[in-house]
């Protein structure tokens, strides 16, 4: 009898370490999914007055790090990426990012990137000179 109370105390403990730590798992990946998103933010509108101020001189000028900056026209070519060939991408015209930033001033997706074989989080903004720059992580 102490075996069988002792066997359902132990089950029922697993079972509610393992449901806690899935609840915690998912509170927290949200919470870090804000922020990054918010230090993307950030970061983009750093960018976005270093390039209106010093256009591509300030871009190249750039050290590499984690996150992905591109700069692209307003028919979707790319002028700069820091981390691809810039000859072998595709036209960004179709990008949900690129179209919302176009249209809003600000646009913002999360898909998986071809290029780099990764899932992606994109922020964007348009530009005075009607360029849009997106950078990802």
């Amino acid at each position: 009898m102490k075996k069988k109370i002792f066997q359902s105390i132990l089950r029922v403990t697993i079972v509610i370490l393992f449901v806690s730590l899935m609840l915690i798992t998912g509170v927290l990946h949200n919470y870090f999914q804000k922020i990054q998103n918010q230090q993307l933010k950030e970061e983009l509108a750093l960018a976005a007055l270093g390039v209106e101020q010093g256009g591509s001189s300030y871009l190249s000028g750039l050290e590499k790090h984690n996150n992905r900056i591109t700069w692209i026209d307003s028919n979707g070519n790319i002028r700069f990426d820091n981390q691809a060939d810039i000859t072998k991408m595709d036209n960004h015209r179709d990008r949900e990012e690129f179209i919302e930033a176009i249209e809003t001033g600000l646009g913002s997706s999360s898909r998986h990137s071809v290029t780099l074989t990764e899932n992606t989080v994109y922020e964007a903004k348009l530009l005075s000179d009607g360029t849009v720059l997106r950078i990802s992580m």
